[in-house]
């Protein structure tokens, strides 16, 4: 048995809902203690427990397929990336956090200074997740080529890629500008540049995708890839916040609401895999019918 894709939806909505009721007591009360409840405890618990099921539900379908099948590989791709986004959510929200579930911060070693190395550390491990998951959807795409089923983007993928390049674009130009004036970007910081114009190419591949299971009718696999297709949105929602927060166009508290796209985006991915497990059941139930 495994996660039903809408029990992991639904875990995730009523979390994002109990995190916006933290929010609000926030903004009402003035009380942090309220969001660093949040961000403390359950934050942490279901970070890290949604990517543990993501990466156990992609190696779970990767054993559905035989070593010599295509989606053996692009599925291995993506399950191994899913243990990196499992590490990353390890790294960043759970050991460089200062939360009493911590237990680094019960040692006396523990400094700030170790929480920062420790979240860099992660953003790199984040950089190789979304590699492989590229490198995964890419194999996928190219099957559906082979079998002559590749979709087309439609209008609206055009133009969330055009929003988004637009925002590479303008990060990019705020690096130059920064290290014209002196700025000299350690080895963590370069090595993170990679990561947006990856979640570029995931924006592209998993629309292609979602266009081309259209075309074959599948509704399971296409939800899959849509699942996809959301969790990258929001990432990129999640960052757009972050870059929000820091130009200082809005107040810093409603700037902050880009921090809970995380939480939804981590339930997508987790409910992906899940939703290709369930396509692979109904598709084994008609077969048994039809025998």
């Amino acid at each position: 048995m495994f996660p039903r894709p809408r029990w992991i939806l639904i875990v995730t909505g009523v979390a994002l809902l109990a995190g916006l009721v933290t929010f609000a007591a926030w903004l009402v009360t003035g009380r942090v203690v309220w969001i660093s409840w949040f961000f403390r405890w359950p934050w942490i618990v279901l970070m890290v427990g949604l990517a543990a099921i993501q990466a156990w539900l992609g190696f779970t379908v990767r054993r559905v397929f035989l070593p010599d099948e295509p989606l053996y590989g692009a599925w291995s791709l993506i399950a191994y990336s899913a243990v990196c986004d499992f590490l990353g959510a390890v790294l960043i929200q759970w050991m460089s956090s200062a939360s009493a579930l911590n237990p680094l911060t019960h040692s006396s070693w523990w400094k700030q200074e170790l929480a920062i190395e420790i979240h860099q550390f992660g953003l790199m491990v984040g950089t190789l997740r979304y590699a492989l998951l590229a490198a995964g959807l890419w194999y996928v795409l190219r099957i559906y080529r082979k079998a002559g089923f590749l979709g087309r983007l439609a209008a609206i993928d055009w133009l969330m890629l055009v929003v988004v390049l637009g925002y590479v674009f303008n990060e990019a130009r705020e690096v130059l500008v920064a290290m014209r004036h002196g700025k000299s970007p350690g080895l963590p910081e370069i090595l993170g540049w990679p990561v947006d114009a990856l979640l570029c190419l995931l924006l592209v591949e998993s629309r292609l995708l979602a266009r081309s299971i259209q075309r074959m009718g599948a509704g399971s696999i296409g939800r899959c890839w849509r699942a996809f297709t959301i969790g990258i949105l929001l990432i990129w929602l999640g960052d757009l916040g972050i870059w929000v927060a820091q130009s200082g166009h809005f107040p810093w508290q409603w700037s902050s609401l880009g921090w809970y796209a995380w939480l939804p985006a981590a339930g997508a991915f987790a409910a992906a895999p899940a939703f290709q497990l369930e396509a692979v059941q109904q598709a084994m139930e008609q077969r048994r019918h039809a025998e």
